[in-house]
């Protein structure tokens, strides 16, 4: 390794880790920068990005299918890419298990006001109601033993099915929107009582085993390429994400949230370095030669062609 080298590259790094966002990168110039290379100032639409063009929408085509592709031959799980240990920790999470605090017991319980939003959506309520009244029809011809003995028969059993059929016709067309709407003020105050059922205290720890029964159904018994669907959807995706990427060059509310997401990040970063991590990069340097190594070789290359 050149010696010179490698104590330049130690002198960048430990400079680097002094340095706070703010001093490496000042907010305005970070807007700036983002502004001139998403927001065009140019009014002609037919105008190129100089990042999202014909060049790398091809690239970005061939990489999300290679990543596809990759996904689709994965026969691990997730539980087996992400470990034993931390597949444990998150069911153990989510059943609540613990030592009793609040962060732990907490996490099997659910948001009152959440549940309430979904399960009094007009969705719910609409296949709740749809549930009910089919149930009522069944349960008035499970009921009627003779009738079903009659359906049997060779020759009057499907006449009494064709008589159901028509009945169930009347029923949907005369009594169906009343006992519909019925229904409808029913289920609501039904759903009332299921929210009080599900966010208790009491019923807590039975939710929270559910939970985790199923999360750990995704987590141990799907692999990786059941959760990839089919190309077509993919394919839709695909153009979704860079029809999404293209529209943030477009547009001043894009061009607004950039900027407060920019203002968030300095507010709480912009005055740290490195070193208030906690990180040594002299030690980090020291305990790994290869990293030092690699570094240098780089950084000599860099001199190299730059000569």
């Amino acid at each position: 390794m050149d010696p010179k080298a490698k104590a330049e590259i130690r002198n960048i790094l430990n400079h680097l880790s002094t340095q706070t966002l703010e001093s490496l990168l000042s907010p305005s110039d970070a807007k700036l920068i983002y502004e001139e290379l998403f927001f065009s100032s140019s009014d002609d639409d037919d105008e190129q990005s100089s990042i999202f063009n014909d060049d790398t929408y091809q690239q970005y085509v061939k990489y999300w299918d290679k990543l596809g592709r990759k996904l689709r031959e994965e026969t691990r799980t997730p539980a087996d890419l992400l470990g034993t240990d931390i597949t444990n920790r998150i069911l153990s999470f989510i059943r609540g298990d613990g030592d009793g605090s609040s962060s732990s017991s907490s996490s099997g319980s659910y948001d009152a006001q959440t549940v309430k939003t979904f399960l009094e959506s007009d969705a719910i309520n609409s296949l709740f109601t749809q549930l009910l009244y089919d149930a009522i029809f069944e349960f008035t011809t499970s009921i009627d033993i003779i009738g079903n003995a009659i359906s049997k028969l060779p020759l009057l059993g499907p006449v009494r099915n064709q008589v159901l059929k028509e009945s169930k016709r009347n029923m949907d067309r005369t009594l169906g929107p009343l006992l519909r709407q019925f229904l409808s003020g029913y289920t609501r105050v039904a759903i009332r009582q299921a929210v009080d059922f599900v966010v208790s205290k009491e019923n807590a720890s039975k939710f929270a085993s559910a939970n985790a029964k199923l999360v750990g159904y995704l987590l141990k018994e799907r692999s990786v390429s059941a959760w990839i669907p089919e190309d077509k959807v993919l394919a839709e995706w695909r153009q979704d994400v860079w029809d999404y990427l293209v529209g943030l060059e477009r547009g001043s509310d894009n061009q607004k949230i950039i900027n407060q997401s920019i203002d968030w990040v300095y507010d709480l970063v912009g005055d740290k370095c490195i070193d208030d991590a906690g990180v040594n990069v002299g030690s980090i340097v020291d305990s790994s030669p290869t990293l030092e190594k690699n570094a240098a070789l780089f950084w000599k290359r860099c001199q190299d062609n730059a000569n």
